[in-house]
């Protein structure tokens, strides 16, 4: 048997489809007992367990961010620290283990390249030590230490 797909007689099929399956539902009834949505519950947080005294952390001045330092570093459009306070800087980078391997942060722009680099090229150069600080847990250090520095200490975009 062919069955044209594409006209009048395809409709028909349609409808005939579609009234075919006329049973009704039964009436809806109320459950025995409201659901229990316990991934909606209402929860308390706990700082630190009953009878136990607070961790020396959480009483440290607050964790200092990325973006505040970032900002920090940019103010009064600095690029990066004069060659003698960046090395110092660059020391006191990390220089963890992984895998058998002492990986050390990005050096700094020192050299014949210090004239050949733009400061644009040099701030970036700061954003990934600053990157490399907050990765291996050392950005508080670094802030204070960038912060400490007397803007004469800083080379600026209008070097």
């Amino acid at each position: 048997m062919v069955i044209e797909e594409d006209s009048a007689s395809a409709w028909q099929r349609f409808e005939d489809l579609r009234n075919a399956n006329t049973g009704q539902f039964g009436p809806t009834e109320p459950a025995a007992r409201p659901p229990v949505a316990t991934g909606f519950e209402i929860t308390k947080a706990m700082d630190v367990l009953p009878g136990t005294r607070a961790p020396e952390a959480a009483t440290a001045a607050p964790k200092v961010t990325l973006n505040e330092v970032m900002v920090m570093t940019r103010r009064n459009n600095r690029a990066c620290p004069l060659l003698p306070q960046w090395v110092e800087f660059h020391k006191q980078l990390p220089m963890p283990l992984v895998a058998g391997r002492t990986l050390v942060a990005p050096p700094p722009t020192d050299g014949a390249a210090w004239n050949g680099t733009s400061p644009m090229q040099k701030r970036l150069r700061l954003r990934d030590q600053i990157e490399w600080a907050d990765r291996f847990g050392t950005l508080a250090a670094a802030f204070e230490f960038l912060s400490a520095l007397p803007e004469e200490q800083w080379h600026h975009f209008s070097d």
